[in-house]
């Protein structure tokens, strides 16, 4: 007798990354605002930040430093990656990037192309290393990334928000 196997349950969904952790929790590293950057940067392209959480340099974060090591070649930080450009700075991008925004969660209310732009190169960033985090989950971004994205979409007053941790 032949057995009928057909169609099983789950059969044609993606197999998960290995990589992917499902119940990430960030851990934040907590320097003092009074350290020189030569303490805790060590791709050379970070500088001192507002708050004591954003002192972050990319070579500390392991999703960061795993999609640095994606790269044939060896680079020192994170603004050195060729897809940083493509996927968090190039402003066509970031319009397509609006466009899945407003289908997922309608209108962004931000005023400003540049305040728009800056915050959805963060929100790229983030899913381009980290993958999906869920709700109220946010990490920090290193200095290094966070200054290259503000000299390609600067505010005119020079006044940013920084990391602000989630509302729970």
């Amino acid at each position: 007798m032949m057995e009928n196997i057909g169609v099983q349950p789950y059969m044609f969904e993606p197999v998960s990354d290995d990589d992917e952790d499902e119940d990430f929790v960030p851990q934040p590293i907590v320097r003092r605002l009074d350290m020189n950057v030569s303490e805790w940067c060590t791709c050379g392209n970070c500088a001192r930040m507002t708050l004591e959480t954003e002192l972050v340099c990319c070579r500390e974060i392991p999703q960061v430093t795993r999609r640095m090591s994606q790269v044939p070649e060896e680079i020192s930080c994170m603004t050195d990656h060729p897809g940083l450009e493509p996927v968090c700075l190039n402003l066509y991008s970031l319009q397509n990037a609006m466009n899945v925004y407003r289908a997922d969660h309608g209108r962004l209310r931000l005023r400003g192309m540049e305040r728009q732009c800056r915050y959805l190169a963060y929100r790229w960033f983030v899913s381009w290393c980290w993958g999906f985090l869920g709700r109220s989950v946010r990490v920090v971004i290193p200095s290094c990334v966070v200054l290259r994205i503000r000299r390609e979409f600067p505010n005119a007053a020079g006044q940013y928000v920084g990391f602000r941790p989630p509302l729970d």
